[in-house]
């Protein structure tokens, strides 16, 4: 039977406005094709079953395209790019990542939970008896930011100030307001000086933390460059930071939209946090999806996608996937359909290498809060998230009495 080409496809725009349901969107493109282009010419792949292929040897992770289609072509902001460990493939990216993957180990960050316990607990005692309390900002981001901080030995003292320097550079990973380049440029060129003086400090006075140790091994193995184990740093700090974040903040506002999920959670957090966290990141995960590049012509649901073709896996349509999941549109922290391995984190060689660390903080957040403030409830809108390359939480206020 022969192949069907991309031509084919419908379209699918994603410009979709605030008031629009995301997922009602990809729900009725998935009831008309398992595939679709959009007005860029990306092939958009809806279906959980694409991700294997799709993140196959026939393709590659985007590099510095997205920047380049942008007419970014030179700067900081390329230069980044080409360093990080995210927009990297084959020998570089292995590189990259064996320095790091075995500090963020499952078993290791297993170990974290008693830190993000502890981290939660403090937090919320700090706002106890507050009825207007940000908690996106004033417990949901900090504890990421402390636990990631502490873990690589950066100073609590400097997380207001690199909280700025990580919302740009999350800026630059879609496409982004021509108009602040600049900033986004200053922003990147400050956060690679500030990381080039931590392991400048480590190099002349290690201490026992990740950065000394991180330092001493790629130095003495010679295999990453100055700008590589910079990119590497800045890279953990976002990535350990911001999207986890918004993870715990729309969870939680889930648990809240579900009054009777959130007793039970209350009574039984304990029995009901992995749950919770998986269905939380099922429901509204905060990576939009995963661009690719066909490197070799292959096949993809009967379709000839031919090399050149730039691919993006849609993160949110796989995790309502009916094919996957029962009810996919009920928010269930019951649910016993989930995958072995969730797909909010990717897959193949770049998945998440955080995955372990951002379930340990979201369940013993959530957890947290339902032994402290049971009675917590919203103290304004309703959290909305972003259609964007890393998902963001709009706000959230609540009462925690």
């Amino acid at each position: 039977m022969a192949l069907k080409p991309l031509s084919d496809l419908p379209e699918l725009s994603l410009l979709i406005g605030p008031e629009e349901d995301m997922h009602a969107v990809f729900r009725t493109a998935r009831g008309q094709s398992p595939l679709a282009s959009n007005p860029m010419g990306m092939l958009m792949a809806l279906r959980a079953r694409h991700l294997e292929p799709a993140l196959s040897d026939a393709t590659r992770q985007m590099e510095t395209e997205p920047l380049l289609m942008q007419g970014v072509t030179d700067g900081p902001l390329i230069e980044m790019r080409k360093q990080i460990l995210l927009f990297s493939n084959g020998e570089a990216h292995r590189r990259r990542r064996q320095p790091l993957a075995r500090t963020f180990a499952f078993k290791l960050m297993e170990g974290m939970r008693s830190a993000a316990r502890n981290v939660a607990e403090e937090l919320l005692e700090d706002h106890a008896q507050t009825d207007d309390v940000d908690f996106l900002n004033a417990i949901s981001a900090q504890v990421p930011q402390r636990i990631i901080a502490d873990i690589l030995g950066v100073p609590r003292e400097d997380l207001p100030y690199l909280q700025r320097l990580v919302d740009d550079v999350v800026q630059t990973l879609g496409f982004f307001d021509p108009a602040l380049r600049a900033q986004y440029e200053a922003s990147s060129l400050e956060f690679n000086a500030y990381v080039g003086r931590l392991l400048d400090d480590r190099r002349r006075t290690p201490r026992n933390d990740f950065l000394s140790e991180f330092a001493a091994a790629a130095d003495e193995a010679g295999e990453l460059s100055e700008a590589e184990m910079r990119a590497d740093i800045i890279a953990l700090i976002v990535a350990g930071s911001d999207t986890t974040k918004n993870s715990i903040a729309m969870t939680l506002a889930l648990l809240l939209d579900h009054p009777e999920q959130w007793a039970a959670f209350c009574t039984d957090p304990e029995g009901l946090k992995k749950g919770a966290a998986a269905e939380g990141l099922r429901y509204e995960p905060v990576a939009f999806g995963v661009p690719r590049m066909a490197v070799a012509d292959f096949e993809l649901d009967g379709f000839a996608v031919p090399a050149g073709a730039l691919i993006f896996l849609v993160i949110p349509s796989a995790c309502r996937d009916e094919e996957v999941y029962g009810a996919p549109d009920v928010f269930d922290i019951r649910r016993a359909d989930h995958p072995r391995w969730h797909f909010a984190f990717g897959g193949g060689a770049h998945r998440c290498l955080g995955e372990a660390l951002a379930r340990v903080e979201i369940e013993e957040t959530l957890s947290a809060v339902a032994r402290r403030a049971p009675a917590i409830r919203l103290a304004g809108p309703r959290p909305r998230m972003s259609v964007a390359a890393i998902r963001a939480v709009d706000q959230m206020r609540v009462s925690l009495r």
